[in-house]
C-alpha cells in the first residue's frame, strides 16, 4: 500500500504541476481578488448545477439563464478565463477517471 500512496501524491504532484492547474489556480486567485464578483460566480455555478440535476427541465428558462451567463461571462474577462479553465480542469479530471476506469475493466 505504500507503493499506491507514494504513486498518488507523485500524480498528485503531477497534476498540480501542469498547465491546466497553474491556470486555474492564477484565474481562481483572480476571482478571490474581488470578493463580490466571486459570489457572482458561484452563484451562477450553483444554478447551472441545479439546472443539470434537476427532475423538471426548462427548456425556455434554461435558454434565458444561458444567454445571461454569456452576457455575464462577456461583462468581464476574468469570470470567462475562470470558468474555461475551471472546464479545462474538470474535463482534464474526468479523462484521468475514464482512463483508470477503463484500464482496470471497472464496471
Amino acid at each position: 500500500m505504500v507503493n499506491m500512496d507514494e504513486a498518488l501524491d507523485n500524480f498528485i504532484a503531477a497534476i498540480k504541476d501542469s498547465d491546466v492547474y497553474a491556470e486555474y489556480r492564477k484565474a481562481l486567485e483572480d476571482l478571490k481578488a474581488d470578493p463580490d464578483l466571486k459570489r457572482r460566480v458561484d452563484d451562477f455555478r450553483q444554478r447551472n448545477y441545479n439546472f443539470q440535476q434537476s427532475d423538471d427541465f426548462n427548456l425556455e428558462e434554461y435558454d434565458r439563464f444561458r444567454t445571461e451567463i454569456m452576457e455575464f461571462r462577456a461583462s468581464d474577462q476574468r469570470v470567462d478565463v475562470f470558468l474555461e479553465s475551471e472546464l479545462a480542469l474538470c474535463r482534464m479530471i474526468q479523462k484521468i477517471d475514464f482512463k483508470i476506469t477503463e484500464a482496470l475493466d471497472f464496471e
